[in-house]
């Protein structure tokens, strides 16, 4: 019996240091510096959308960098809007949207997570450290005059849009007004099961538990965050959108493929684009093209010359096109979250 029990706490350790490396191959324990092939837009390629640097301390005392904007064209602003970025490039791969909302009214606050781009930090740690980083932007906003009396939504992508649903089960003394989630994921450990099975074409369940552990012993209660669990628990007004053909967030690990599991929230709204990817507040034809661009570049290799002449031929003006019925949507969404109507009528 006591080799059985010794073989099992073998096996479970060996299966545990597999799982690390399982994390670490999802690309978190390194830094984000976005594409070095690819052009980031900036307030200065926008009419009219300025930008001021800000700068926090987040848990380990590392610094993020960000940026607040505004239009040059409002003087009384509807609200703030802090946005949380998915992994990979940062807040400027989300300047587009920036200025979408900027132009509607609203201050945008953005900045880049620890280990990402402008941001201190030698690697991004896991996911939670996205949730840990928002919770530091907002006790940044508390500290600052010009933007504490405004009311307060959260905006997120990916990444940013797991921290923006889950940051009040941590936040709980800040007042959010509403929360926007472009396709977030629900559960962290499904999230890194998922992609490494579309890498090896393995079934990995049997890693999602240690994922669970690894992530506990990480980051405690901020490892262990459910999407659908932080929603269910506030009564906090939430828009999740999700494209039915991602293939990097799945609707099985996506609020909107989990309604049932929001109930409780009665300000819980969830759109599902069927015939959108991963970015679904991109125009149908921008996010084929996106698409379209990076499978080619893939097929020609990354580093060669015919791949660097595909990114140097890219059209920006129709890979950041925006789906202006999805993202008004949004917009009529916060605006109501603001002048606290009844949304759901």
């Amino acid at each position: 019996m006591i080799y059985f029990f010794v073989a099992l706490v073998v096996i479970c350790l060996l299966l545990f240091m597999v799982a690390i490396k399982i994390i670490d191959f999802a690309g978190l324990s390194k830094r984000c510096e976005g594409n070095e092939n690819l052009k980031y837009l900036k307030a200065k390629n926008f009419d009219n959308l300025n930008a001021l640097p800000i700068s926090f301390k987040s848990d380990k005392g590392q610094t993020l960098n960000g940026l607040l904007y505004s239009s040059a064209k409002v003087d009384n602003y509807k609200a703030l809007i802090v946005f949380s970025h998915g992994m990979g490039a940062g807040h400027l791969a989300y300047t587009t949207e920036i200025n979408y909302f900027a132009q509607k009214g609203y201050m945008v606050l953005a900045y880049d997570n620890t280990g990402t781009c402008t941001s201190e930090g030698d690697k991004l740690y896991g996911f939670a450290q996205g949730v840990i980083d928002l919770k530091h932007a907002l006790d940044f906003v508390k500290t600052r005059d010009d933007l504490k009396t405004l009311p307060l939504l959260l905006c997120g992508h990916s990444w940013g849009g797991y921290s923006v649903c889950n940051v009040s089960a941590i936040a709980t003394d800040t007042e959010i007004k509403g929360i926007v989630a472009f396709s977030p994921f629900n559960s962290m450990s499904k999230l890194i099961r998922d992609n490494a099975r579309l890498q090896t074409k393995a079934n990995l369940s049997i890693f999602t538990p240690f994922f669970y552990l690894i992530n506990l012993i990480r980051f405690g209660k901020a490892g262990v965050l459910r999407s659908c669990d932080s929603i269910d628990s506030n009564e906090i007004p939430t828009l999740i959108l999700h494209g039915g053909n991602d293939l990097q967030v799945t609707l099985k690990n996506s609020p909107v493929g989990r309604k049932h599991e929001i109930k409780n929230n009665p300000n819980a709204r969830t759109i599902l684009c069927d015939s959108k990817f991963h970015n679904v507040y991109l125009a149908k034809e921008a996010e084929q093209y996106l698409n379209d661009t990076f499978a080619r570049i893939s097929a020609l290799g990354e580093n060669t010359p015919e791949a660097y002449e595909v990114y140097q031929n890219i059209d920006y003006t129709l890979i950041t096109k925006e789906d202006l019925t999805i993202m008004d949507a949004v917009s009529d969404f916060f605006e109501e979250c603001v002048m606290k109507r009844d949304f759901l009528n």
